[in-house]
């Protein structure tokens, strides 16, 4: 019933054969090149890991450093500023000293002034008075 034929087997085991050699001749060639390729690109990856961590460190380090170098410059400028506040308020307290000081004069010439013209004016107010008087009274006559 069933003739066997030979030709299949042949050709099983041709196909066999077949993927034997593709096995070690194509497909562990290339996963081989696939898998050194995966673990350059994985060892690439951590570099520029690495890299980025080591920059980030150094970015760091840096602004920390340049805080550090700053902060003198800063006090001093603080200090600074603060000096020139309290020397600027120092000038002006004296300068409103001074000035009380001569508005205190000036008033006390104002004073001195106004009353030795008003003794000046009625003296003359006085002088003047009596000249009217007798004129009047010579007008009179």
């Amino acid at each position: 019933m069933l003739d066997f034929n030979y030709t299949l087997l042949i050709q099983f085991l041709n196909i066999l054969i077949l993927l034997i050699l593709l096995n070690f001749l194509l497909f562990k060639p290339v996963l081989n090149a696939l898998n050194k390729r995966r673990a350059f690109m994985q060892a690439l990856a951590d570099k520029v890991q690495a890299e980025e961590k080591q920059a980030t460190e150094l970015t760091k380090s840096y602004e920390d450093e340049s805080k550090e170098r700053r902060r003198p410059i800063l006090e001093q400028r603080d200090t600074t500023v603060k000096e020139a506040q309290t020397a600027s308020t120092k000038v002006i307290e004296e300068a409103r000293q001074e000035l009380t000081i001569d508005l205190e004069k000036m008033k006390e010439r104002v004073r001195t002034e106004s009353s030795a013209a008003l003794q000046r004016l009625s003296g003359e107010a006085d002088r003047l008075s009596q000249e009217v008087v007798q004129k009047v009274l010579k007008r009179n006559n």
